[in-house]
């Protein structure tokens, strides 16, 4: 019987030396299986894309030609961007819209006169004097986001020369406000 009773001491701490080592071991199931979580890639930054974009196509959106060209123009001159004539191609678009040109309209119409009901066709002419507004809106090529926008008021001006003039002027403030945000900042030199 003391043979017996050694032999069930040394198998129960067989068995229980093997359920301790079992439960110690991690097991495998689906929901805890060693792949590695895929993150979603961090979301780029407005000032981030800006700043590596390499193409650019510029567009008019609407209103006057003076303000597009110039910034075209700059653009270009600025050596930073390949101008692209896609939004396939482009990395960001800008877009320049001109509100407010000061124009004369014309507008005629026809209709009963209200005493003798006879038609009649008058006219009437209109000078809108209001300020001219620069919107300069910069977009992903490939999502549409707007990464930066930017609006300029026009000097007013009656001659056309001059009108023309402030134009220009107000699309290269824009224009330089955009350099700024695109072109990282100098380190301020140590002395």
């Amino acid at each position: 019987m003391g043979k017996m009773r050694t032999v069930l001491i040394i198998v129960g701490i067989g068995i229980f030396l093997a359920v301790q080592v079992a439960a110690q071991q991690p097991t495998a199931s689906p929901s805890s299986s060693p792949v590695p979580e895929k993150k979603a890639p961090a979301a780029e930054s407005p000032t981030a894309k800006l700043t590596s974009a390499r193409t650019v196509l510029i567009t008019r959106a609407r209103g006057n030609n003076i303000p597009y060209e110039t910034i075209q123009s700059t653009v270009a001159g600025w050596m930073r961007f390949s101008l692209v004539d896609t939004v396939e191609k482009a990395d960001i678009v800008i877009s320049v819209e001109s509100y407010g040109d000061s124009d004369v309209r014309v507008s005629s119409t026809a209709g009963p006169n209200a005493t003798t009901g006879q038609m009649e066709q008058s006219s009437k002419t209109s000078k809108d004097l209001s300020a001219t507004e620069i919107r300069l809106t910069v977009l992903d090529a490939k999502n549409k986001h707007v990464l930066w926008t930017s609006s300029e008021k026009v000097k007013f001006a009656m001659k056309k020369n001059a009108k023309e003039s402030n134009m220009v002027e107000a699309a290269e403030r824009l224009a330089s406000r955009l350099h700024d945000r695109v072109e990282a900042p100098l380190p301020a030199r140590s002395r």
